[in-house]
């Protein structure tokens, strides 16, 4: 009986200690990621389409780019989606790539559901590792890696933790001229 209680009790502290990690992780404010690790710093990836039809390197751009990683279940990352639908509009001389954390599935019904019409990618098992060698050490969402024109391998100009506002985007921009 007491093994049971102890169980029990050990599960609650789990479950409410996740609860408080995941609503931390899920940054409703926007802020910028540290700079002293990723700002300025090369990152490059090459990751497949969401129908896996073909790769995506981000320094092959000539342009700046902008990548944002999402998930359907981070109700900031779903608020943002039509706001980074536009910038991309707006801002034709850059490339806007959405990084999902989902399963490729649930993520591509998603996409099909909700009309985005950016380049969806897929992760695979890194993402966590991808976005920490950008500089979010929380593995939260959303999270937006800004990065200037290519070459062998681009620069991030800035990086963002949270839903970006017009003026986080207007930021963004100005700081990868």
């Amino acid at each position: 009986m007491r093994r049971a209680r102890r169980r029990a009790a050990a599960g609650l502290v789990a479950g409410l200690l996740m609860t408080g990690l995941l609503a931390a992780g899920m940054a409703q404010a926007t802020e910028a990621v540290p700079a002293g690790h990723a700002q300025g710093a090369a990152w490059d990836f090459t990751l497949p389409l969401l129908d896996g039809s073909r790769f995506v390197r981000a320094s092959a751009h000539a342009g700046p780019v902008l990548v944002n990683f999402w998930g359907r279940d981070c109700a900031p990352c779903i608020s943002e989606l039509p706001r980074l639908q536009k910038f991309a509009r707006d801002h034709p001389h850059w490339t806007v790539l959405l990084v999902s954390t989902d399963a490729p599935e649930r993520a591509l019904e998603f996409v099909r559901r909700h009309g985005v019409a950016l380049p969806v990618l897929r992760p695979g098992a890194n993402v966590t590792a991808l976005m920490r060698e950008a500089g979010n050490r929380r593995g939260a969402l959303p999270f937006t890696v800004a990065l200037g024109p290519g070459g062998s391998a681009a620069r991030i100009c800035r990086s963002e933790l949270g839903e970006l506002d017009q003026r986080e985007l207007a930021r963004l921009v100005s700081d990868c001229r």
